[in-house]
């Protein structure tokens, strides 16, 4: 299923939105601060992934 590239560009806004708040929310605050080291990590991977997602969305948008 082929989608619009306004609603690509919505997902990529959106995907991008989540990576900046978990990465903004665990370097800027103490949420983080009790978790277990692997689940901060796994955290920190998810919003650079969730970023890395919404740059690819975009360029396919573009494509």
């Amino acid at each position: 299923m082929k989608l619009s590239k306004e609603t690509d560009e919505f997902i990529a806004k959106i995907y991008c939105d989540l990576g900046k708040n978990i990465l903004s929310i665990g370097f800027a605050s103490y949420f983080f601060k009790d978790l277990p080291l692997p689940l901060r990590i796994i955290f920190g991977i998810l919003g650079i992934a969730l970023v890395l997602l919404s740059i690819f969305t975009i360029q396919r948008k573009g494509a």
